[in-house]
């Protein structure tokens, strides 16, 4: 895979989507980014929706960055992370300077939050000034907003076998050719630091 330090400056929205295994590697990533780290980050993580207020909160008492459950409305500001509330849908909008909107799930869709519909939004609107992080996880979600992300021109790394919980998601995503980089758990924040 190529090396990431080419989308230097390009990245205006890191996603993260993560499942099994992810709050201790979400926990790991936040907080060994530097408190100027200088993009906004949208979390994704698999969890039912009485805990991610908690999660979010906890992540925040941790790291450096500022971290919330995400609301409807919220700005995208640098340096600040958007936990999806469990049991809705997160979706990115990049007009009047970047914002979250929280969309109730239609009953069909089998993740709520769902990769898939976060990573899609960060496709359409920021395209190829984004960034996708599919970590930890079960089954393959994340895999079909990552195809739109990559269409899109966007970025995308997965973590790799050794160090994921489940290397179900990352799997996913790497078997559909859809990487630009596979990174170990311990080398995520300090390539995002870095390279973006």
């Amino acid at each position: 895979p190529a090396s990431s330090s080419k989308i230097a400056h390009q990245v205006s929205l890191v996603a993260i989507g993560t499942s099994t295994g992810g709050p201790i590697a979400l926990q790991k990533v936040l907080t060994q980014l530097p408190a100027s780290f200088s993009k906004p980050i949208v979390l994704v993580q698999h969890m039912p929706a009485s805990f991610t207020s908690a999660f979010a909160e906890r992540l925040n008492n941790l790291s450096g960055l500022t971290v919330k459950e995400a609301q409807e409305g919220d700005v995208l500001r640098p340096g600040h992370v958007y936990v999806a509330p469990g049991g809705k849908q997160l979706i990115v909008d990049r007009r009047q300077g970047g914002s979250v909107h929280i969309l109730d799930s239609d009953e069909r869709v089998s993740y709520r939050p769902s990769v898939d519909i976060a990573l899609a939004s960060a496709a359409k609107h920021y395209g190829s000034k984004a960034l996708g992080v599919v970590l930890t996880g079960m089954g393959a979600d994340g895999r079909e907003g990552a195809r739109l992300l990559k269409q899109a021109g966007g970025h995308l790394w997965a973590q790799d076998e050794a160090s994921c919980v489940i290397y179900g998601m990352p799997m996913a995503v790497v078997n559909a050719g859809l990487v630009d980089c596979v990174v170990s758990l311990d080398q995520v924040s300090e390539r995002l630091s870095k390279d973006i």
